[in-house]
């Protein structure tokens, strides 16, 4: 299916169905055109859309994908096709199998702040200071040991870690047996827990062999081990498995991304087809050389060249400034006089940055020159209290067995439960488990705790007797709502109604938030009922969606949620959140060594090579986003817990070829004089208006 939209390398890669299949897609090479249209070809072929699964890596481009297909072959068309995150998959998986693994139906995915909880609760049983989880980095260890695909021992011990081997092994079983007593797991799970019940019940993978036979995975370079195992499950002897990516376009191996997976897909499938998508159709040829010509000094990457179609464009612009105040108001007087000169939008530009904290300067010029502007990555809506609040509740009537999020809503909003209260309730509950242990009974979770405290006033001695009917009252809440929710035709009036008894805006009002913060306040918990609303809405399934359906929903949004991009305004985004956007101007700042490659990233990596290759890639990936217009702006020196630190220029500008730079040097005194003549242009304006008036 080689239509007039493909050039004949993507129509090479569309026809080809069976069999393995690597396609090399470059920067705005098309690739998302080449995944549908080649789909699209499946389904022309008489492929049984529910055999078909095609993974991406984020939420958002799931979506769009799944849009463009609709508009290509109809909703119909793509009934039981799997168009879906890693994660997604494997949360579809286990939604059916988890029982296999002694787990309940439901089960609760925990998001990081969940998470967080847990690892001080394992820290404070130790007898150690919770503030110390995250110091010891223990989250982030314990997923990048997940993601590893190896045994938690072996992983430990490979490694040079902040703590012992001994004592992460330790937490890391304490971790996993408090999720499975909560009956919930974390992302990692979500690849993990299907890869085990593939390996201990072979008859469920022949099920899901049987099923799914042609796989599609993008953002193939992101793959982790752990994500590739359950693939290579999946796969089977068929093995018609078609993967889309660009090893330098690599740049989450501080993750668990591993570039070797793709670079070694010939090795592991070797009647492998390979395809390369080398025209770009974004960035003008000036920009495709700079990244060329950057990206050449990676030793191990597959040979490749972007080649542009469209113009030369013009030079690129290196701008060096005094300091990283200067470099932000170039920055942003640049935009100001192109958005009036130029006939640019805000929306047109990009401000990109290695690492968060450089935003702090550019915010501060856009705002002096009151250019609209939006931090990606900033304050987002399921990291909200009221949002986090509701969910909690949701999680509760789901899952009982949820004593994060139990504990987060007993006293929200406000009961009259104490903290002392809670303490004496752990020490009651511990009691009944070791009854249960000497049993062989079924140990008790927090929720029969409260149950059983609720029922039996003076059941627990030091607990008033208003706490216990309140106790009461809350549980019969939680049970009420749970028959709610399970009889209902409709999800979202059932949590309307729940949100109104609950009063939360009496609650806000109590916290001291103004008319306008409860208001804001309410809205957002309105968004969660509209969330739901719509989500039933468009729910394919023939059986109706439960309440867990939406939360692991809600969960495996809330992953990606930085994908927010709202139009009109100057983006600012770190190199990482840029990935697969694209902006007529953009601006790649901080370009100094120990900001830009990142000092720590090379001199705490074990292997410093390897840091600073991936450093070049994200470099490469901050040039393809320019469409047009490239600055690369840096600071002759730049500030540190108050002190001034002289910087040398990123050995990146030196990769890029002399003839393709325009260099502008921005003097404290040329900017003085830059000043003086804009004000006094401005003042012959004013003059001028006020003679015409008069």
């Amino acid at each position: 299916m080689s239509g007039p939209r493909l050039n004949p390398h993507q129509a090479e890669a569309v026809n080809h169905i069976d069999g393995p299949l690597l396609i090399f897609a470059g920067a705005g090479s098309g690739k998302t055109r080449v995944i549908t249209h080649r789909i699209q070809y499946m389904l022309s072929k008489g492929i049984a859309s529910s055999c078909i699964v095609a993974v991406s890596f984020t939420n958002k481009s799931a979506r769009e994908m799944k849009h463009r297909l609709q508009k290509m072959v109809g909703s119909k068309a793509l009934r039981g096709m799997v168009l879906s995150t890693f994660h997604a998959l494997g949360n579809r998986i286990l939604q059916k199998e988890i029982r296999i693994l002694g787990y309940r139906d439901p089960f609760s995915i925990l998001d990081s702040d969940d998470g967080l909880q847990l690892y001080a609760s394992i820290y404070r049983d130790l007898k150690l200071d919770p503030d110390q989880v995250k110091e010891d980095s223990m989250p982030f260890m314990v997923s990048l040991c997940k993601n590893s695909n190896m045994h938690h021992e072996d992983w430990a011990n490979s490694r040079s870690l902040p703590v012992s081997a001994n004592f992460f092994c330790d937490v890391f079983e304490r971790y996993h047996a408090s999720l499975k007593s909560l009956n919930a797991v974390d992302f990692d799970d979500l690849i993990l827990l299907p890869s085990r019940i593939f390996k201990e019940h072979p008859e469920v993978l022949e099920k899901y062999r049987r099923r799914f036979r042609y796989f599609m995975i993008d953002e193939f370079q992101d793959t982790n081990p752990t994500q590739y195992e359950l693939l290579l499950s999946l796969v089977g002897d068929e093995k018609n498995l078609c993967v889309v990516g660009d090893d330098d376009q690599s740049i989450y191996g501080w993750r668990g991304a591993d570039v070797g997976i793709i670079q070694n897909f010939q090795t592991d499938f070797p009647q492998a087809k390979i395809v390369r998508l080398e025209h770009n159709y974004r960035s003008s040829s000036r920009i495709l050389s700079a990244a060329n010509a950057v990206i050449a000094n990676n030793s191990k990457r597959v040979q490749k060249i972007l080649r542009a179609t469209g113009e030369e464009g013009e030079q690129l612009s290196l701008i060096m400034a005094e300091d990283e105040e200067q470099e932000a108001m170039v920055v942003a007087d640049i935009i100001q006089n192109r958005i009036i000169h130029a006939a640019q939008n805000p929306g047109d530009f990009a401000i990109l940055y290695r690492t968060n904290f450089q935003s702090r300067a550019f915010e501060q010029e856009l705002r002096k020159l009151q250019i609209p502007h939006h931090v990606v990555g900033g304050y987002k809506f399921f990291d909200r209290k009221e949002v986090k609040d509701l969910l909690a509740y949701l999680r509760v009537i789901a899952n009982r067995s949820d004593e994060i999020s139990l504990l987060r809503i007993l006293n929200r909003p406000r009961r009259g439960i104490g903290e002392g209260s809670v303490q004496k309730i752990g020490a009651f509950l511990q009691n009944m488990a070791e009854e249960a242990d000497a049993s062989g009974m079924r140990r008790p979770d927090f929720f029969h705790a409260l149950e059983r405290i609720g029922s039996t006033p003076g059941l627990i001695q030091g607990i008033p007797a208003k706490q216990v009917s309140a106790i009461y009252e809350f549980v019969e809440f939680i049970e009420k709502y749970k028959k709610e929710f399970s009889r209902a035709r409709k999800l979202a009036p059932v949590l309307s109604t729940m949100i109104q008894e609950l009063n939360w805006e009496h609650e806000f009002m109590r916290e001291g938030s103004d008319e306008n913060a409860v208001r804001a306040r309410m809205l957002n918990l309105s968004e969660l009922t509209n969330m739901l609303a719509f989500f039933e809405s468009n729910w394919e399934d023939s059986t109706p969606p439960g309440l867990f359906d939406f939360l692991a929903r809600i969960s495996l949004q809330a992953s990606d949620e930085d994908d927010d991009n709202p139009r009109g305004r100057v983006q600012l985004l770190t190199l990482h959140l840029s990935k697969g956007l694209e902006f007529p101007t953009v601006f790649l700042t901080g370009m100094m060594e120990g900001i830009f490659p990142g000092e720590r990233s090379i001199s705490e990596s074990e292997n410093p090579e390897a840091a600073l290759e991936e450093e070049r890639r994200l470099c490469y990936v901050g040039i393809t986003r320019a469409m047009k217009k490239l600055f690369l702006t840096a600071s002759r020196t730049r500030r540190r817990f108050g002190e001034t630190e002289e910087k040398e220029p990123s050995r990146f500008l030196d990769e890029i070829p002399e003839e393709l730079l325009d260099r502008e040097d921005h003097s404290v005194s040329q900017m003085a004089e830059r000043k003086k003549d804009e004000m006094e242009e401005w003042l012959t304006d004013l003059r001028n208006n006020l003679k015409v008036s008069i």
